[in-house]
């Protein structure tokens, strides 16, 4: 090689890789298409595909477009051409080392004074960086979605009102309502009333900042009125200045667990239960057998008086065992209990009314009774478990509330403060009697099983120990609370309040 030719062939190179740097720099290259569709020289372009200008002349610039591009990339350079209008399209680009850049190409006509066109500009834009994050984006929202769609657990986003903005099929499953309609609800609706101040504070917390998650076990009820036990973990979602956009909710089916726990339990109960009945059972049995002995060995050699005696302790022994069987008969009830029970909207005054109808002989005192309970005041529960709850608490009102004092029984939603008005509504149904009260230091015992108050082991009053008991496990197992308020001071008495989810109802009372 001479040394002339080496001389013209190091600007040329030169040239070459100044093209690529400005092209590097730019990202853009500019063309022109001549009527004959000639394309110009465009050294950019040239240098990008690797071909020389006799090649870019002709049609040979359609080999460094990639095969899946090009039939889509002549037709609408030939419909540009017929319709004479500017045109719009992307397509991949071959580079010399056999990789494929993408473009983002346009081209417009320019035309003569006389309207005829005279070439056609275009500019090719490498898009390559943009399109990759644009794939990478979309393939990550397409892992999102799968997971989001797929997932074994409840997933939703939340918002500050308590609005379901986004549901899984899980969540849907878990709760019982189609997406519509789970979007149309709050995430307060499914909520039980005892969990809601809970969750409330938790949220503001992480709106705080205060913590920057939590996960509880809460209880939601499904839309058949079904509870389902949930470990719900919940995050907030921040924008990249920081402030909160919404929650992030996970929600695990947990019923399963919490009902193996609770088998558990009560394995351990009916134990006990077997233990202490065995002692308890032989007391009124042992009375009632010698009372019954007695009267049979005498028969005719006892006076009138002597005779009543003995027949009033039996029947006072069958009185005993019949509470006894009861209790029995309550704790089996707690077991087939187990999975939560089956809800239905329930008239509280009505279903007060016809448990006090249906009280033992001698309990029944509707002159001592008021009763302050809304007409049409509904509550969601089981209509067994709760007449069960109320018999209950009213038998025992009735024992230890001295005549003639009242017995009130009354029921009202609970009030909520404006923070709160998305929550469901609930109800507080309370028994308020005027009996001795209960001393500060036994109430916490008070719900336990097997648990008899001082006054009662030293009094006439019997029972088994297990009326609060069975009556706690009742109210919790229709996703609702019992709990009760004493100053322990005689004739003051003592008020049992049940919380149980309601429905809005109309004004109108009844009273006694």
């Amino acid at each position: 090689m001479s040394t002339k030719q080496e001389g013209m062939e190091q600007p040329i190179e030169e040239h070459e890789q100044a093209a690529r740097s400005f092209m590097a720099s730019h990202a853009q290259i500019v063309w022109s298409v001549s009527t004959d569709t000639t394309v110009e020289d465009a050294p950019l372009c040239r240098v990008f595909i690797g071909q020389g200008e006799e090649e870019m002349r002709g049609q040979s610039w359609l080999e460094a477009v990639h095969p899946d591009d090009r039939e889509r990339m002549m037709y609408t350079w030939k419909h540009a051409l017929v319709t004479v209008k500017a045109c719009e399209t992307s397509c991949r680009l071959r580079r010399p080392d056999g990789s494929y850049g993408t473009f983002a190409v346009r081209a417009v006509p320019l035309f003569e004074q006389d309207g005829r066109v005279r070439e056609w500009v275009g500019v090719s834009t490498d898009i390559t960086a943009h399109q990759r994050l644009e794939d990478e984006l979309r393939a990550s929202e397409e892992r999102f979605r799968l997971t989001f769609e797929q997932a074994a657990v409840g997933i939703a986003h939340v918002g500050f009102d308590g609005r379901w903005l986004l549901v899984n099929p899980k969540l849907c499953n878990i709760v019982g309502y189609a997406q519509e309609e789970l979007l149309a609800q709050t995430l307060h609706a499914v909520l039980m009333p005892d969990d809601l101040s809970t969750a409330f504070t938790d949220a503001q917390r992480l709106i705080t900042g205060e913590q920057q998650t939590y996960a509880r076990e809460l209880r939601f009820r499904r839309k058949d009125g079904v509870l389902v036990w949930v470990n719900l973990t919940v995050t907030l979602v921040r924008n990249q200045a920081g402030w909160p956009l919404y929650f992030l909710a996970i929600a695990e089916d947990v019923t399963a667990r919490k009902q193996a726990e609770q088998q558990r339990q009560l394995n351990q109960l009916k134990d006990q239960f077997i233990l202490h009945m065995n002692h308890e059972l032989r007391t009124p049995l042992t009375s009632l057998l010698g009372s019954l002995d007695l009267l049979r060995m005498q028969q005719g050699r006892l006076d009138a008086a002597s005779q009543a005696q003995f027949l009033e302790t039996a029947i006072s022994s069958c009185g005993e065992l019949l509470q006894l069987v009861n209790s029995v008969l309550d704790a089996l009830t707690i077991t087939e209990q187990m999975i939560p029970p089956q809800g239905e909207e329930i008239a509280v005054a009505s279903l007060v009314r016809d448990v006090l109808e249906h009280l033992d002989p001698g309990e029944e005192q509707v002159d001592r009774l008021s009763l302050d309970i809304p007409d049409r005041l509904t509550v969601w529960a089981n209509e067994q478990l709760l007449r069960q709850v109320l018999r209950n608490l009213l038998s025992n009102a009735f024992k230890y509330c001295p005549k003639p004092a009242p017995v009130v029984v009354s029921a009202a939603p609970i009030d909520r403060d404006e923070r709160e008005a998305h929550f469901a509504p609930s109800v507080c149904i309370s028994v308020q009697d005027a009996g001795p009260g209960i001393p500060p230091e036994e109430l916490p015992l008070l719900f336990q099983q097997f648990t008899r108050l001082k006054r009662d082991l030293s009094g006439q009053a019997g029972g088994s120990g297990l009326g609060l008991y069975i009556s706690k496990r009742f109210v919790e197992a229709m996703g609702g609370r019992i709990w009760v308020e004493s100053p322990g001071i005689n004739r003051q008495g003592s008020r049992f309040c049940v919380l149980l989810p309601g429905r809005p109802s109309s004004p109108g009372t009844t009273s006694n």
